[in-house]
């Protein structure tokens, strides 16, 4: 237990240096920082893509020893959120298109802003799908997740009951605290690339949150 909590330190660690130096160079060189710091596949990305698949990973892992031992529910549980771990990492290189100089179609060149193939940039009858999804709905989901369920988990029978039936990962004290210091910290960023930092440092909290949650024992009991 001991080694798992000095990775997790760790890999804390490593997520702050490099925000803080990305919070750095958006102000020092802001061109280096926009330009290949926190650009399309660039640094940040990658390591982004990377913990997307890591976390993919790890439900792999735990659904092939979980199998139907918890019940349908719970497998579907960890099928869904595998899903969203693949399908984060797949969101962050567009699929593909660049690595493998996929043209997009129509569809996209027409209604992505950045004429990707992916959704998370599409703007649909003036909406954009990114700030109303993956800016004001994922922030509240984020804030309700991070704060209110903590804090209901074990205190309230029925919600106890859903989290274990449903095997929900809980955040601890040390999560918590981490977004809130990133939160914090990535609103010094000069420019307005703010976005891939805090997207790169919530992913990692998010992995570890999965990886090692207060609940952990509803995955090996």
């Amino acid at each position: 237990m001991l080694k798992t909590y000095k990775f997790e330190r760790f890999a804390l660690l490593f997520l702050f240096l490099h925000v803080a130096f990305g919070v750095f160079l958006s102000h020092f060189n802001l061109r280096y920082f926009e330009g290949i710091y926190v650009m399309e596949d660039g640094f940040i990305e990658w390591l982004t893509v990377d913990v997307l698949l890591l976390g993919c990973l790890l439900c792999i892992y735990r659904i092939i020893n979980v199998r139907f031992k918890k019940g349908f529910w719970f497998l579907l549980s960890l099928i869904l959120m595998g899903g969203l771990f693949f399908f984060g990492a797949m969101e962050e290189i567009s699929w593909g298109q660049r690595i493998f100089g996929v043209k997009p179609p129509a569809f996209f060149v027409q209604h992505n802003s950045q004429h990707e193939i992916n959704f998370h940039n599409l703007i649909i009858i003036g909406i954009k799908i990114n700030k109303l999804i993956f800016g004001t709905v994922l922030g509240i989901c984020v804030g309700i997740y991070f704060l209110v369920l903590p804090l209901l988990y074990r205190r309230v029978h029925w919600i106890t009951r859903l989290v274990e039936k449903f095997g929900v990962p809980i955040p601890r004290i040390i999560h918590i605290f981490a977004y809130i210091v990133l939160a914090l910290l990535v609103e010094f960023t000069h420019g307005g690339k703010k976005g891939e930092l805090l997207e790169f440092g919530g992913v990692w909290i998010f992995y570890l949150m999965v990886l090692f949650p207060k609940n952990k024992e509803i995955y090996y009991s």
